[in-house]
């Protein structure tokens, strides 16, 4: 068998790999606005979840690719290669089936959305090219699970740290170059895409390592299919689940309308790379473990990322008026500021119950996440058109995050870890609430929201150490060594 890297380094380097593309999409939002206007962003943003909706097509393989791997640490290299030679061919003719499919709905979904004839003028000469996105990713997402399995965390994180570079400047680019038509911003988007495909395939190739002599086996179709059909269900249902509110208000309200909550939702969820990094680390680890063990590696990850997670969205609910003021203007932070306080504590919420369902899915009973979500779907609709008539795009945010309640109290349920997170996460859960009422009661950067934001921070960081006080050792410890460091510099 082979050695396995440390879960601390594998989540550092998926960490330092989640930061950067933030980093770039962060620079970059701002220009796009400038330079292509709210309202094409706004359509952009429509095409790509689309776009990332038709991926389930995929049938859940990447991710079986990566389970089957992971129990195959200690077989021979051949056995891992026919996997993902299966797997890619799998993928790449569920790729050419969910393109076909999606061009064939795109004037539909064109007509729902109801973006004007002008906008639609520059986005039907690009329809056939963004259905060849489909096939595109479902390709590239079987080799990056090819990479997860292994553990390559560190040749992964490259990689798609170069990948996102390309797929944010390249439509930029065009767009600067050709004027900012959005047959050109799709344009851009796909030649992104073939060039990750080429970049990703060569990655796999060198460090997987990947060759021509072992190729796809007609016996791998079906436990690859068993395992994927329950997570195609849930990625089914995800895109539902955490893109129905953007295309409602953007059927109810206008393109404009979905930037306006689009950009706050973008800001918001860039917490949630925390639990990506855990899961992503986590997922191939608990794969190969007895039952026992896995339960307390995901108490362990659960209490950690609260510990870790809490004082930042305390921090952030108060924080993010004043950032999307410095960002984008008053005028758009009148407009984004209570989707992002909303978002926030549903991030929270979400956060922690994905390591519970990565977990349930990791250990053999992805059917229960699948069934969770379907069952979610009807009533989140309902109320997510109601609050959204009712309250507009702040509604909608409400509903987005009262859903991911119910969601986290079911998984949690069906996890069966033990009681102990659910006693665990109730303070941290009130805390939160509490700064989220704080900004409901008190204006912005006045005197009182002032001093609620800093002692609501206080607050968590205490809980937090609590928590985990190995954390708070290493803290102090460095706080020591960056004090003596300075009384050294000083003297000399």
């Amino acid at each position: 068998m082979s050695t396995k890297p440390s879960l601390r380094r594998s989540a550092t380097i998926n960490l330092v790999g989640s930061i950067l593309p933030i980093l770039i999409t962060l620079a970059t939002t701002p220009i796009y606005l400038h330079h292509i206007g709210a309202a094409r962003y706004g359509v952009l943003a429509i095409v790509w979840m689309v776009q990332g909706y038709f991926g389930f097509l995929d049938l859940g393989l990447s991710q079986a690719t990566s389970n089957r791997i992971a129990q195959l640490d200690d077989a021979p290299h051949s056995e891992r290669q026919a996997v993902v030679w299966t797997a890619l061919i799998l993928n790449a003719a569920l790729g050419v089936a969910g393109g076909i499919v999606l061009f064939a709905l795109m004037h539909t979904l064109l007509t729902f959305f109801d973006i004007g004839e002008a906008l639609s003028a520059e986005l039907l000469p690009a329809l056939p090219y963004v259905a060849c996105l489909v096939a595109l990713s479902n390709l590239i997402s079987v080799f990056n699970g090819a990479l997860v399995g292994r553990e390559r965390f560190g040749a992964l994180n490259a990689l798609q740290l170069v990948v996102a570079i390309i797929y944010q400047l390249a439509p930029l680019g065009v767009a600067f170059v050709f004027g900012p038509n959005l047959r050109y911003l799709v344009f851009g988007t796909v030649g992104a895409g073939v060039v990750a495909l080429v970049l990703t395939a060569a990655v796999v190739w060198r460090v997987f390592p990947l060759s021509f002599a072992n190729g796809p086996r007609r016996d791998l179709v079906r436990p690859l299919f068993s395992y994927g059909a329950w997570i195609s269900l849930t990625r089914l249902a995800t895109p539902v689940l955490e893109t129905a509110d953007r295309l409602l208000i953007g059927h109810a309200l206008g393109p404009q309308a979905v930037t306006y909550y689009q950009v706050p939702f973008n800001l918001a969820q860039r917490v949630r790379l925390f639990p990506f990094v855990i899961i992503r680390t986590l997922f191939p680890r608990l794969s190969s473990l007895d039952a026992a063990s896995a339960a307390a590696l995901s108490f362990a990850a659960i209490r950690g990322l609260a510990a870790a997670l809490t004082p930042m969205i305390v921090f952030g609910i108060f924080f993010m008026h004043p950032f999307l003021s410095l960002w984008l203007g008053r005028e758009f932070a009148s407009r984004a500021t209570s989707v992002g306080e909303a978002i926030l504590v549903g991030i929270w919420i979400n956060s922690l119950t994905m390591i519970a369902a990565t977990h349930l899915q990791a250990t053999g009973k992805p059917g229960i996440v699948a069934r969770l979500q379907t069952y979610e779907i009807l009533p989140f609709l309902a109320l997510l058109w109601w609050m959204l008539q009712h309250f507009g795009v702040q509604g909608a945010a409400l509903a987005w995050s009262a859903r991911c309640l119910v969601d986290g109290l079911l998984v949690f349920r069906a996890a069966r870890l033990d009681t102990r997170p659910i006693r665990m996460l109730v303070l941290p859960a009130l805390i939160v609430a509490a700064a989220y009422v704080g900004t409901l009661l008190f204006a912005p950067l006045t005197w009182p929201s002032i001093a609620m934001w800093f002692g609501m921070t206080g607050v968590a960081l205490a809980w937090s150490a609590h928590a985990e006080p190995r954390a708070r050792v290493r803290a102090v410890e460095l706080f020591a060594s960056i004090r003596n460091y300075t009384r050294r510099s000083a003297q000399s």
